[in-house]
């Protein structure tokens, strides 16, 4: 198996990313809302104003997806980020997470929040060793549980990022 690549959603992405998202929720008994909580993913990878989407792919697959969706002031919201159950434990979605926090910092936000599941356990272990805190309940959160952030302007240690470089461990996007 070749390493993961790490690029921008287009079109055509879309329809690979919504199986993945609807098989994961599907697994754990929770229902896929297109017109609700998974909206985003209904038009995933179409053209929009400030809105970054990633995918991950290996060997030409699509196998991963991120979305940050700048919401003011410098902060942005993380949502739709699942890899597909059949490559997880392959260095996917840990660089696929890097590649949205990088991308966002250099977007110019300042912090991230993301919602999710009590039950996605592998995530919220992600989530944990990179830095991101838990905060309050979100407004329209839907079915989430579990809310955390991570301050785009200090490194896991506390130290400033503002003049440092940055790129993806295990890929590169473009």
């Amino acid at each position: 198996m070749t390493a993961p690549v790490f690029r921008r959603a287009i079109p055509s992405d879309g329809s690979h990313v919504r199986r993945i998202v609807s098989e994961t929720l599907r697994a754990y008994d929770v229902e896929f809302e297109p017109d609700g909580h998974d909206l985003d993913a209904m038009v995933f990878g179409e053209p929009k104003v400030g809105v970054l989407e990633f995918i991950a792919e290996l060997d030409g697959r699509v196998v991963g997806s991120v979305i940050v969706t700048p919401q003011g002031d410098g902060n942005g919201l993380l949502t739709k980020f699942f890899v597909d159950a059949a490559f997880r434990g392959r260095g996917v979605g840990r660089p696929l997470l890097e590649v949205a926090v990088n991308a966002a910092r250099d977007a110019g936000l300042h912090r991230l929040e993301l919602d999710t599941r009590s039950f996605f356990h592998e995530a919220i272990h992600l989530y944990e060793s990179t830095g991101w805190r838990p905060i309050p309940r979100r407004a329209g959160a839907g079915s989430c549980d579990l809310f955390f952030a991570l301050d785009l302007d200090e490194d896991l240690t506390g130290t400033s990022v503002a003049d440092t470089k940055h790129s993806p461990s295990d890929g590169q996007a473009s």
